[in-house]
């Protein structure tokens, strides 16, 4: 059973190889059959009208994807008439190349293990071996200038086959290369972010701000982590249901994105944002804004206007030091708690 990268592979590149190659021996073995027939070649005549009507049948295999029904006849066929052909010709047609085009293409067979691979390409350079060995002159030698002729038309379409091959199977990795990197990035996305909300999760939103925090630090820039909880949060689900928090939710989420600090869905109606370098007044103030903001924003559901507001808490640290998250985020709860019990609907920096 192959891998999953190796299916999606296989599904990507099988039917444009398959559709590819036999398109051109399509139209290889129709270019021999007109050449044969002119020539009163009988025997290879009549061996590339059998060609012709497999490929023209296998393009049903090719729709079907009945792909190693296709490279297996494939294979045979092109073998047989190689030999024929070489036979008949003699080795300067040079239609012996078909075979090693035939033992490179059979990498490219789908749902073959390694050994029959070998052994099909081992067969293969048997019988070019045998021919190389046997094979001067033909039964029925052609002219210098017409053996020329066939010998650089076979060259170049066996360079043809083995090229677009090797193309589609680039081109086919590459894109399913870009795939799995695409797939990747949404599932870091996933395992990062809070689905609700887009925002970082808890655990990755701890790793980020602890980081932030060393590289504050080390730039002598003060530093601060506030504590938001939406007011009132359980009245909205219980008397709306847990669409309308989810909304609010996502809304407040929204609100907050647009600020430069770091924003972790901490938990339930809690989120947490990191602040650098800014002034403790200065974060009061740009905190107390966001507060004024949310409280403004518009959120309609089902017809009635939800009057949205959120608490704050802050732990603030001159950048001298690093703290640890868990210390910020229990400085920060003590003052969230602080301004629930105030009234609400406020941000807390200290408590008296």
């Amino acid at each position: 059973m192959g891998t999953a990268y190796e299916e999606r592979r296989g599904t990507l590149y099988n039917y444009r190889i398959t559709l590819y190659g036999n398109a051109l021996a399509w139209f290889i073995h129709v270019v021999f059959l007109i050449t044969f027939w002119r020539l009163d070649v009988g025997l290879l005549a009549w061996s590339n009208v059998a060609s012709v009507l497999y490929y023209s049948i296998s393009f049903y295999f090719v729709h079907k994807r009945y792909y190693r029904t296709f490279f297996t006849g494939l294979f045979i066929e092109v073998v047989y008439n190689a030999v024929i052909s070489t036979i008949v010709l003699g080795w300067g047609a040079n239609v012996h190349y078909f075979i090693i085009m035939a033992a490179y293409g059979v990498f490219f067979m789908p749902n073959v293990s390694r050994l029959v691979r070998i052994a099909t390409t081992g067969l293969a350079m048997a019988i070019y071996g045998f021919l190389y060995v046997t094979v001067t002159t033909g039964t029925q030698p052609l002219t210098p200038s017409f053996e020329q002729g066939l010998g650089l038309f076979c060259l170049l379409s066996t360079i043809g086959l083995i090229a677009g091959l090797s193309f589609i199977f680039e081109g086919s990795v590459v894109e399913v290369t870009s795939e799995l990197e695409r797939t990747n990035g949404r599932l870091h996305t996933l395992a990062s972010r809070d689905g609700l909300t887009g925002l970082y999760n808890r655990m990755t939103g701890s790793a980020h701000i602890e980081t932030a925090i060393e590289r504050t630090v080390s730039a002598g820039r003060p530093y601060a982590v506030a504590l938001a909880d939406i007011d009132h949060f359980k009245a909205f689900n219980e008397r709306y249901g847990h669409d309308c928090g989810d909304l609010v939710l996502k809304r407040v989420a929204a609100t907050l994105t647009w600020t430069d600090a770091v924003c972790v869905r901490w938990g339930g109606a809690e989120l947490l944002l990191f602040i650098e370098g800014q002034s403790e007044e200065e974060v009061a103030t740009s905190l107390d804004e966001l507060r004024a903001r949310i409280k403004s924003t518009e959120t309609i559901y089902e017809g009635s206007r939800l009057h949205v507001t959120m608490t704050f808490g802050v732990s603030y640290r001159d950048g001298s030091a690093a703290a640890c998250v868990e210390t910020l985020v229990k400085e920060a709860d003590d003052r969230l708690r602080a301004g629930k019990q105030a009234g609400k609907d406020r941000v807390i920096t200290s408590i008296c």
